[in-house]
C-alpha cells in the first residue's frame, strides 16, 4: 500500500514538473513575443522618426535653395550689362547708353545680326554694344546653369524670373546658338533649350 502511494505521488511530482516545465516554456516564449513587438515598435518609432527628421532636412534645404536662386537672380538683374540684353529681348525698339555715354538705338529684330559669327565679322560700335551685353549676359546663365546642374540651385526657383526673355531670345528671327556654339556658352544654350521643351509642350496642349 506504501508503495502504491509513493509510485501516485511520483507521478503526480512528475506531472507537476512538466506543467512547471511547460509553463515555463510559455512564460519564455510569451516574454520573447513580448520582447519581439517591443523591439518592432521601438525600430517603427525610430524610423519614422528619422523619415520626420529626413522630411524637415529636405525642406530645409529646399527653403535655402529657393533664398539662394533669389539672390543669384537679383544678381543678374543687378548687372547692368546682362540688363540691358534682357532689355532688348523685351522691347522692339530702345535706347541703350554705353559706359562712355554713347547712345544708341537699337531694335530687337537687329540682335541676330549682331551676334552673327560668319560673314563680315568687323563690328560697328552699335554691334559690339549688344554683342557686350549679351556676352555678359550668357556669362552669368553659364553659372546658373551649373549651380542647377550641380543642384545647388532649383531651376524651378529661376524659371518665372527668366521665361519671358529666353522664350523670345529662342524665337526663329532672334534665336543665335551659332554664338553660343562659336563662343562657347554650352551651359547658356543648355539653359534657353530647357524653355524650348516647355513651350512645345505648351503649344501641343494648346
Amino acid at each position: 500500500m506504501l508503495v502504491a502511494r509513493q509510485d501516485t505521488l511520483g507521478i503526480v511530482n512528475s506531472g507537476i514538473q512538466s506543467w512547471i516545465t511547460a509553463a515555463g516554456i510559455v512564460v519564455a516564449a510569451a516574454t520573447g513575443l513580448v520582447g519581439m513587438f517591443k523591439g518592432l515598435a521601438e525600430w517603427r518609432r525610430a524610423t519614422e522618426q528619422r523619415r520626420d527628421e529626413l522630411a524637415l532636412r529636405q525642406r530645409e534645404y529646399r527653403q535655402k535653395q529657393a533664398l539662394f536662386a533669389r539672390e543669384v537672380v537679383r544678381e543678374i538683374f543687378a548687372d547692368e550689362r546682362a540688363r540691358a540684353a534682357l532689355k532688348m529681348l523685351d522691347w522692339l525698339n530702345a535706347e541703350y547708353t554705353d559706359d562712355d555715354g554713347a547712345k544708341y538705338q537699337i531694335r530687337r529684330d537687329e540682335i541676330q545680326t549682331a551676334l552673327r559669327v560668319t560673314g563680315g565679322l568687323v563690328f560697328n560700335d552699335e554691334e559690339v554694344f549688344v554683342r557686350t551685353r549679351f556676352e555678359a549676359l550668357y556669362d552669368q546663365l553659364e553659372q546658373l546653369e551649373h549651380l542647377i546642374e550641380l543642384e545647388i540651385a532649383a531651376f524651378e526657383d529661376v524659371e518665372t524670373a527668366f521665361r519671358y526673355y529666353a522664350v523670345r531670345a529662342i524665337r526663329p528671327k532672334i534665336e543665335h546658338f551659332a554664338f553660343l556654339d562659336y563662343y562657347d556658352y554650352p551651359r547658356a544654350k543648355k539653359f534657353l533649350l530647357r524653355f524650348e521643351g516647355k513651350e512645345k509642350v505648351k503649344r501641343n496642349q494648346g
